[in-house]
């Protein structure tokens, strides 16, 4: 069983200068307390630094490892960084050593090459070779199932994948669960009998080819098996670049989750800067247009002056224009009292009029002449000039008073365009001090590309499991009649030689199937174990009394089961966790290989009596645990009672700067 007894860190992230974390040799649990950005996640990466020569990072595998190095340590004139861990397995003990140092002859590093990767293993008091020290530290803890030992509790939600079929990373996680527990080594087994039937098969071949009866189906099984090989060649080839791809997704799955945040901060400060853009056009053409409205302001000035004089003028006009309109009606009244008096007879009634009447017309028409005498020549002339004078004063303020309305509503748009500007421009300030203090040094082309990247592979994905279904599909053609002609042969051929090559292929073929059943029966087997010691930790770290068991499916996945038998659909994500972290120490009681759990964030978004239930039950899932929790994810109090006499040490990751934690 792997036991980690004690770390030492050199100028390894935030951890300035040399630290030694002492974990002994007892089981039970240590708990790191730390608030955020003191190197919690850090500490796990030295982990994963020290076993696999690798570090995690919110947006992927780190690339140049020196970015890991202690920014104030640099800053003194000391480069490079290293772990050392001191463990034990069985009855072994080892020293890692895991260091990135300065090349030779180098004082100041320029880049990546001007570091070397140094790496050492002691066993027992011995260096190991290049080669042992692989064969080791491949057989303490293979990195395909460090995520059973250390691991991020806010990323548990992904083993609900095991209850979806054929999917990239449910697949992904059931080969880690296999290997963990132990299933390859049978795998392993059936591969070496499969080369032996192989091989059987060939003699069986040749044994027919001699055999004079056989001769020509003997050539056409030679035929087949060609072909045969030649697919199955083909289909571990696309299940090898399956794998890779499979590989590729899961840290592109991993990438964006990681840089979600930091995606649709590019986005929207990218869209941000689109919008301020438009309304900065925007207001540069509003603006325009009032400059070329104000041309004709002064219009507006005297539009109050430009009405007085054209009332006045109007009024004027209006006397004159009154005095011609009567003199109008005037004329027309005479014409018609002249026209009865030389008829004698009335325009209106028809009625003949009298002496008296037309005697009382003449003097009418008299007066009406006198008194309507209509506009004298410089009256008329007085209107034409006041119409003149109101025609141009109304086309002097005609449109005026519909510009100052059209002036108004631009300056009112103006306000709401510069409001908005500066609105953009605050939220793009924002946006802009989010993206580089959570971005660091990524580039935003190689954060945006990889949702595409993400397609690519999917889509590649897809076409290579179509490619593999394909031929498989003939694999299964050619392999009928592969059968049908062995059969054809076992009939007609009779020499010693083919009797005894067929016999040698038959018992081999018989270990082939116990191999393969015995592989069914000890995975079903292990299937049935890890149900029942994840229920019974289910049991301990649920709240819910009506949730009872779990049932286990053929990915491992595992489903809660609901005292009235029912399955429950739509688990929370809180329940997720709890159910992840039944699965895995269920793998760690029914692994060949065990080994420490550590885990980042333990208990996440869970409530006081799931956390409660944790911390109590921590202790059995593995003889050496470790937290890392951030200050407050839960209370002291409730975990030191809950772990009792299980709790091995508790650390304090205190800041001393922003680049430099110290061990407490």
């Amino acid at each position: 069983m792997l036991h980690f007894r004690k770390m030492t860190l050199r100028d390894f992230g935030p951890y300035k200068g040399e630290q030694t974390i002492d974990f002994t040799d007892k089981s039970g649990v240590t708990i790191f307390w730390g608030n955020n950005g003191r190197g919690k996640t850090t500490l796990l990466n030295a982990f994963r630094y020290a076993l696999f020569g690798v570090i995690q990072r919110r947006n992927g595998v780190l690339k140049s490892l020196s970015e890991m190095s202690n920014t104030e340590a640099m800053a003194e004139g000391r480069y490079g960084f290293s772990v050392v861990l001191d463990m034990t397995n069985d009855n072994d003990t080892y020293r890692l050593t895991r260091e990135l140092a300065l090349r030779e002859g180098v004082t100041k590093p320029s880049g990546e090459e001007d570091y070397e990767k140094i790496l050492s293993l002691n066993k027992n008091g011995s260096i190991l070779s290049p080669e042992g020290r692989e064969h080791e530290l491949n057989m303490i803890m293979p990195e395909q199932v460090a995520r059973f030992f250390l691991f991020d509790a806010e990323l548990l939600q992904e083993y609900e994948e095991l209850l979806e079929t054929n999917t990239s990373e449910g697949d992904h996680i059931k080969t880690s669960i296999e290997k963990i527990l132990g299933v390859p080594v049978l795998q392993n087994g059936v591969v070496d009998i499969e080369e032996c039937l192989s091989k059987y098969e060939k003699q069986k071949s040749r044994a027919a080819r001699d055999d004079g009866k056989t001769t020509q189906l003997g050539q056409e099984m030679d035929t087949l098996t060609a072909n045969i090989d030649e697919h199955q060649n083909i289909i571990r080839e696309k299940q090898s670049e399956q794998s890779e791809l499979i590989r590729k997704k899961n840290a592109l799955e991993g990438r964006m989750h990681d840089t979600e945040k930091l995606r649709n901060w590019i986005v929207e400060r990218d869209k941000a800067e689109k919008n301020k853009k438009k309304a900065e056009d925007e207001l540069e053409e509003v603006k325009a247009n009032i400059r070329e409205l104000m041309r004709g302001a002064w219009r507006g000035m005297l539009l109050n002056t430009v009405r007085g004089i054209c009332e006045s003028i109007e009024k004027k006009a209006s006397v004159l224009e009154s005095k011609r309109q009567r003199k109008t009606v005037a004329e027309k009244f005479i014409i018609e009292m002249k026209k009865a008096i030389s008829d004698r007879v009335c325009p209106v009634c028809g009625q003949d009029v009298s002496d008296d009447i037309i005697q009382h017309l003449r003097e009418r028409i008299k007066e009406s002449t006198n008194e309507y005498a209509g506009l004298s020549e410089a009256e008329r002339q007085s209107l034409f000039e006041f119409q003149a004078q109101i025609g141009a004063l109304k086309r002097l303020s005609e449109g005026t008073e519909d510009a100052r309305f059209k002036v108004a509503a631009i300056e009112e748009r103006i306000d709401s365009l510069e409001l908005n500007i500066g609105q953009y421009k605050q939220e793009i300030e924002e946006l802009r001090e989010n993206i580089e203090r959570y971005g660091e040094d990524a580039e935003e082309s190689d954060v945006l590309s990889i949702s595409k990247a993400y397609s690519d592979v999917e889509q590649t994905l897809r076409e290579v499991r179509r490619g593999i279904e394909n031929e498989t599909t003939k694999l299964n053609a050619l392999k009928a009649n592969k059968e049908k002609v062995a059969a054809t042969i076992d009939k007609m051929a009779g020499g010693d030689d083919y009797r005894a090559a067929s016999r040698r292929y038959e018992l081999c073929e018989h270990v082939y199937k116990i191999f393969e059943k015995s592989k069914a029966l000890y995975r079903e087997r292990l299937k049935q174990n890890v149900e029942k010691d994840a229920i019974e930790l289910f049991v301990k770290l649920t709240g819910d009394k009506d949730y009872v068991g779990l049932k286990i499916n053929d990915n491992y996945g595992l489903e809660i089961i609901h005292r009235s038998g029912r399955k429950v659909p739509g688990r929370s994500s809180g329940y997720e966790h709890v159910v992840a972290l039944s699965l895995i120490g269920a793998l760690h009681m029914n692994a060949p290989l065990r080994g420490p759990i550590i885990m980042d964030s333990p208990f996440g978004r869970l409530d006081p009596t799931h956390k409660a239930n944790i911390a109590r039950t921590l202790s059995s899932m593995a003889e050496q645990s470790m937290l890392l929790a951030y200050t407050g994810e839960i209370d002291d109090q409730v975990a030191r009672y809950e772990i009792g006499n299980k709790l091995v040490h508790e650390y304090q990751l205190e800041r001393v700067s922003s680049m430099h934690t110290e061990i407490k």
